[in-house]
């Protein structure tokens, strides 16, 4: 009987074991990876657009104002 009840509780412990051990060290598949590349292309070139704009922002901000008539033609 003894015998039979410890056979029962390893197996029910081994299962345990067994069911757990595949669930780690897996990592990202392929797939994943495609995934999060793609969006970190997209977030890379929008990143250029936007640090043109804002070169021309603090370029705008600190050059000398335009004079009104500059650049235009003498149409009265």
């Amino acid at each position: 009987m003894k015998i039979k009840l410890l056979t029962t509780l390893l197996m029910f412990g081994a299962t345990n074991v067994w069911a757990a051990a595949g669930t780690e060290g897996d990592g990202t598949s392929l797939i994943t990876k495609i995934f999060l590349g793609f969006f970190a292309l997209i977030i890379a070139t929008q990143l250029i657009p936007g640090l043109i704009l804002l070169g021309s922002l603090v370029k705008s901000m600190f050059s000398k104002p335009r004079d009104a008539t500059q650049g235009k033609g003498t149409h009265n």
